[in-house]
Order: structure tokens, then C-alpha cells, then sequence
């Protein structure tokens, strides 16, 4: 079976920490060696670590490690655990006599922080875990404890009615040898909608006779729910050479997000997309390729025909996230947070 994880890119391991009692877990993406990264983020409230370097004007945009965790901001604790792996395992810049790694990430508020404080020997758990494999999907890792359809509570605001999602993958090939491949750990306010404009999963109804609540319009008994935030890893084996092409890729690659999630990037998200490539592909898509990347120019176009497959690969891994995933006995509407495939 075809390897539509971000572990079909050479070079690049993947390994979860998953704790079902608990509802939260940590999932880390490994480098074999530094690679470019960058990342966009337009929810309104991000939990992110490390990503000053990430954006324009800034001189270090490589790096050796992405991790997404659960635990809400306490989960940012997971960046200085794997930090701490990849020194002990002499991984990183060496820097006179210290080994230097540069890590970035982000945390989801998963359901996890109704039962405990996260752990950041979570983080530790899932670097131990890492593995060339296919990314194992659904309930693991980041995606352990986290559901979509958070922003109303049935039974007059009281109950949640959320569903579950988890971690989901795709993979776009392009022709050429050329692999764009997303991971998204889906945890998101609003409801997941399908091309054509259907909920595949979302904000359960206790209505008699309507299957799911929608965003738009007056809503009564909307929540301050802050248990939320989609975060996606996009991975290229394109070498796109200078730091404007990749968050150029991270920009498209929010469209997405936005084209599955309704609604997306609100007050109450986090929303973010990361970015990376193996560069193993020095030449581009074009017959042109090798006379037009030269520095810094490049076809724009080609740099957007990437950053559309990375939109494609981000909207379906976020479908993959909602077919993969298992319902959980919880305290909500019914007992139960249900899958998208068990929510009839």
C-alpha cells in the first residue's frame, strides 16, 4: 500500500506518545538532517514555539525537529524535552564544543486538559517512538484527545456536542518524482465540510430531526470553548531555495484549512500551518527549470502550483483525520463523543 504520510519523504521520521486514559499525547517530526522550514498562522490564538526564525527578515530558518502536542501552552514544554533528545542524541548545529538543535511547533487545547496537566515526558515518549514507517493515524499522538464542532453547547449551552477527529494524512504527487505530503492533528471550532458542501463531521444537533448545528446565522448559547486549534505539517522533497518561496507555500497551503474547516481561523483557534522539504529535488516542474532557478528567480507560478498541492494535501489530510478517527465514551451529548463514521 502507497505511504501517503510525511514519512514517504526521505529523510524524515515520525513518532507519537499516545495516552487514551489521559486524552493527550505529543507527535514529532524528525530531520535526518537540518531542513528549510517556515509557517503561517492566522487563528487568533496560537500556541507556537520557536517560530521567530521562521519569518521573513530573520537569518535561521533551518531546523532538525517539528513537534505538535497536546496540553493547550503547558504542551509548549514539549519543545525543551525534544530539544534535550536531540542533544543527547549529538543531533543539531555544532557550535564550538554544544550541540545547537533548532525545534519549532505547536500545541493543540485538547480534551486532555479537562483531566490532568500534561506531561512533558510525553515528549520524550513519542521522540523514542520516532520511526520511518506510515505515520499511524486517527486517536494517537497531538490527535489523541482532540474533536471538532465546538461552538455551541446543546441542552441550553451546557453540553458539549462536539465529535472526534484525531491525525490525519494525504499526499499529492506531482509528477517527476515530486511529493507534497501534509499531517494535520484537527481540533477545530468550526465543522469539517466536504467539496460539495456537506458536514462530514461537526456540531451535533439535539433536534429532532437535524443532524448538525451551523455557524452561520444568529446562534444561541455560543461558547467561550477554547479547546481548539488545527495545526498542519506540510512536507516537500522540492528544493525551493530561498525563505520567501517556502512561507509563499505555507500561505497557500492555509487555503486548505479554510476550504475544509467552517468556521476557520477564528478568535478561538490557533490556527497554523508549518512547512518543510528534504530538498532532495534540485530541479523544478517545468522544462525551464534548471535556466529559471537560479537565486532567487523563480517562476512564481511554479512556487504556486506547490502551494495549491499543498492546500489539496492539507484539505484532505483533515478528511483523513475525521475517517480515521474512533468515538470516545465522554461527558457530552448522548455519552459519547462519536466519529464521523459512527455519527449516523
Amino acid at each position: 500500500m502507497k505511504n501517503i504520510t510525511l514519512t514517504s519523504l526521505k529523510g524524515v521520521k515520525v513518532g507519537h506518545s499516545t495516552h487514551l486514559d489521559k486524552l493527550t499525547g505529543t507527535t514529532v517530526v524528525l530531520f535526518d538532517k537540518d531542513y528549510p522550514m517556515a509557517y503561517k498562522t492566522y487563528g487568533g490564538s496560537p500556541g507556537t514555539y520557536n517560530t521567530d526564525t521562521l519569518t521573513n527578515g530573520k537569518s535561521d530558518f533551518r531546523g532538525h525537529a517539528m513537534f505538535i502536542s497536546g496540553g493547550s501552552w503547558s504542551g509548549l514544554r514539549a519543545g525543551g524535552e525534544i530539544v534535550t533528545k536531540l542533544i543527547e542524541n549529538k543531533i543539531g548545529f555544532k557550535s564550538y564544543k554544544i550541540v545547537n538543535p533548532n525545534v519549532t511547533g505547536a500545541i493543540v487545547f485538547d480534551l486532555g486538559t479537562r483531566i490532568e496537566q500534561y506531561d512533558p515526558k510525553y515528549a520524550r515518549e513519542a521522540f523514542d517512538n520516532l520511526s520511518s514507517e506510515p505515520v499511524k493515524r486517527g486517536n494517537v499522538g497531538a490527535g489523541t484527545g482532540t474533536s471538532v464542532g465546538k461552538f455551541q453547547y446543546q441542552h441550553n449551552g451546557e453540553i458539549f456536542s462536539g465529535m472526534k477527529t484525531g491525525v490525519g494524512c494525504a499526499r499529492i504527487d506531482l509528477g517527476n518524482g515530486v511529493i507534497v505530503s501534509a499531517m494535520t492533528v484537527l481540533n477545530a471550532l468550526g465543522n469539517v465540510i466536504l467539496p460539495d458542501g456537506k458536514i462530514l463531521a461537526g456540531n451535533r444537533s439535539d433536534v429532532k430531526g437535524e443532524k448538525y448545528k451551523t455557524f452561520g446565522g444568529f446562534s444561541q448559547f455560543l461558547t467561550q470553548e477554547k479547546s481548539n486549534t488545527t495545526i498542519s505539517i506540510v512536507g516537500l522533497n522540492v528544493d525551493l531555495k530561498i525563505r520567501e518561496n517556502y512561507e509563499r507555500v505555507a500561505h497557500l497551503a492555509t487555503q486548505g484549512q479554510t476550504r475544509a474547516i467552517n468556521p476557520v481561523n477564528t478568535s478561538l483557534d490557533g490556527d497554523t500551518v508549518f512547512v518543510f522539504s528534504n530538498e532532495e529535488k534540485k530541479d523544478f516542474l517545468t522544462p525551464l527549470g534548471g535556466q529559471i532557478a537560479r537565486g532567487s528567480n523563480w517562476n512564481n507560478l511554479d512556487v504556486d502550483i506547490i502551494g495549491q498541492a499543498a492546500a489539496n494535501a492539507v484539505q484532505e489530510s483533515i478528511y483523513d483525520a475525521c475517517y480515521q478517527s474512533e468515538s470516545i465514551k465522554f461527558d457530552a451529548l448522548d455519552g459519547i463523543i462519536p466519529s464521523a463514521k459512527d455519527y449516523k
